[in-house]
């Protein structure tokens, strides 16, 4: 085994990680810092890679909207949204500094899109009370990525590409090590550090349609549950309309241009499903591009579950530019949701194509398609649903420390910040805010406690069920019982058959060693999923629960006050536990 040793070790480069590492640099460059990528810097993680029609940092800025204690708004945005099942005074944390963040953005490079006054410009996003999204347009992410890296290659941050940490070493409730793997070469590490940061992001590939990089395999989850942290919110995770082959979002301005929606005959089949909502279609759709994210709390949670279960019966599904709805009446537009409509006003809807709106409303994005020879003008836009964010993780507090000494978190990986939904744009926020606090957090822990040393037994690998083979049943199970219809009977089902994959082991086939441990914490973190959702009785944010599911019949598990709580996971002796707790909630 390679031996690594640094002061601080963040593991994830990621939004999240890059900023963790600068961070932990910049407050003190006399310690050994080191960054472990599973992907080489730039290539993997969802940072680096995510588009939607405009994707937004989230940000309360000194001239936002009210301009008196305007944070506090912000603040109680996430905390309502995410359905009072998040804590509060993470919430207010993000939320304070968040102008901080974008100025430091601003400062290596990022080009946030500006008013003609020279402010930075804001639209409201969905979740929000009052415009706070900046933006660079389609690849806000990717240019914070990109000036992150930058930044990153200034610093003596030392990197180690290709290599997972798939295990922790804990000692008295401490994390002192880490078990890691070259995902290429399949050589092993032992990492001894004074300080870790959890900076590995979500665990989208453990659902078939889903909108992350193919290396999110929940190793972070995964192995801070083993070495004792806590797990929270795990049956939140953000699923909306999205490109079944590019990690695009189609998101705000895409619906509300109002596309025809279409399958592959060329028929508008949500009339088939929606019989209730014919009348209020146009409506629903134009409201969609505000509650882009399926939420209970939101009407437009039918278009999403008509699009599932039109698809769940072999149909494909997509957005047409071409043509106007059946059902657009430009008449009958409501007042009260043109504030969305991008500044534009109601008069963009009068004779005019979809794929003209567009151009008036987000002209970007369609340029943007046109790079992946996608030209809206001339063809249809294939989508499904997917999954796009976790909402829980490893419960974290003010500092970014976990449960276990030693040990910090930030970004997709950490939970507690936000609850069952987030405002858009909360997410990269997230990554920045917490990503410096956690880098600031580690440095000084680091410099308050010393190296211990240990020794590890050889690992014992036993099973009867081939990784290859594992893994596939696996995501099937998450995605069938998981994902967007969620019946108390199926979900049992499928934890028995998580059981059962459980009860007779997996072992390493030809895809290697590497690829045994992602599946291994892939079972593992499908276990608290499952579970999380099964405890959680009723409906709230994207956790939607049925009696019933037999489109247009759609019987929900209303949403109830005494399950504004949460949920969190832990492990011991390899027995999974959970507790319901009481968030921290705002003071009066």
């Amino acid at each position: 085994m390679q031996k690594i040793k640094g002061d601080v070790i963040v593991i994830g480069a990621g939004g999240a990680g890059l900023k963790s590492a600068i961070s932990a640099y910049e407050k003190d460059p006399s310690l050994k810092i080191l960054l472990i990528s599973k992907k080489p810097i730039g290539v993997g993680g969802v940072t680096a890679n995510a588009f939607s029609d405009r994707m937004a940092f989230h940000a309360t800025l000194s001239y936002t909207l009210p301009y008196e204690n305007n944070y506090l708004y912000h603040a109680l945005d996430i905390y309502k949204i995410g359905g009072e099942v998040s804590d509060y005074n993470l919430a207010e944390i993000l939320a304070r500094r968040s102008e901080e963040e974008i100025n430091y953005l601003i400062s290596i490079g990022v080009p946030f899109v500006r008013r003609e006054d020279g402010k930075i410009d804001q639209f409201l996003t969905d979740g929000s009370e009052y415009p706070r999204a900046c933006y660079v347009g389609p690849n806000t992410a990717i240019e914070i990525s990109k000036a992150l890296m930058k930044r990153l290659r200034e610093t003596k941050v030392e990197i180690y590409e290709n290599i997972m940490v798939y295990d922790f070493i804990v000692k008295d409730n401490r994390v002192i090590g880490a078990k890691a793997i070259n995902v290429l070469s399949q050589e092993k590490y032992l990492i001894q550090g004074k300080a870790f940061i959890l900076a590995t992001g979500g665990a989208g590939e453990l659902y078939h349609q889903n909108v992350f990089t193919s290396e999110m395999t929940g190793d972070g989850y995964a192995a801070a549950l083993r070495a004792g942290a806590e797990l929270v919110n795990m049956e939140f995770m953000q699923i909306g309309i999205c490109h079944p082959n590019i990690l695009f979002a189609e998101s705000g301005s895409m619906f509300r241009a109002l596309p025809k929606i279409v399958d592959e005959n060329g028929r508008e089949f949500l009339l088939d499903y929606l019989k209730e909502d014919r009348k209020n279609l146009c409506v629903l759709e134009f409201k969609k591009g505000a509650h882009w994210p399926v939420s209970y709390e939101s009407p437009t949670k039918v278009i999403d579950l008509a699009v599932y279960y039109h698809i769940k019966n072999g149909h494909k599904v997509f957005m047409n530019f071409m043509e106007n709805p059946s059902y657009l009446d430009y008449e009958n537009i409501p007042e009260e949701i043109l504030k969305w409509s991008e500044k534009i006003g109601k008069e963009v809807f009068k004779g005019t194509t979809p794929y003209e709106r567009l151009q008036k409303i987000n002209p970007q994005i369609i340029e943007w398609l046109k790079e992946y020879n996608i030209d809206l003008s001339k063809e249809l836009l294939p989508i499904q649903n997917a999954l796009q964010h976790f909402q829980g993780g490893v419960k974290i507090r003010e500092n970014a420390e976990t449960s276990l000494k030693g040990l910090f978190a930030a970004g997709e990986v950490a939970g507690g910040q936000h609850g069952a939904n987030r405002p858009g744009g909360n997410s990269l926020l997230d990554t920045q805010v917490f990503g410096r606090i956690a880098g600031e957090s580690a440095v000084n822990y680091a410099k308050n406690n010393d190296f211990v040393d240990f020794e590890i037994e050889e690992e014992k690998i036993e099973g009867e069920i081939p990784a290859t083979f594992a893994r596939k049943k696996i995501k099937d199970i998450v995605s069938e019982y998981g994902f967007l219809v969620r019946i108390e009977e199926d979900i049992k089902k499928g934890i028995s058959e998580l059981r059962n994959i459980r009860e007779k082991g997996i072992f390493p086939d030809e895809k290697g060693l590497a690829y045994y441990y992602e599946t291994v914490n892939m079972l593992d973190i499908a276990e608290v999923i499952l579970h999380a959702i099964l405890i959680r009785d009723e409906s709230r944010g994207p956790h939607l629960r049925f009696y019933r599911f037999s489109p247009p019949i759609m019987e929900f598990v209303p949403k109830k006050p005494e399950w504004n709580k949460y949920i969190v996971f832990s492990k011991k002796d390899g027995e999974l536990r959970f507790e319901i707790r009481e968030p921290v909630r705002p003071k009066l």
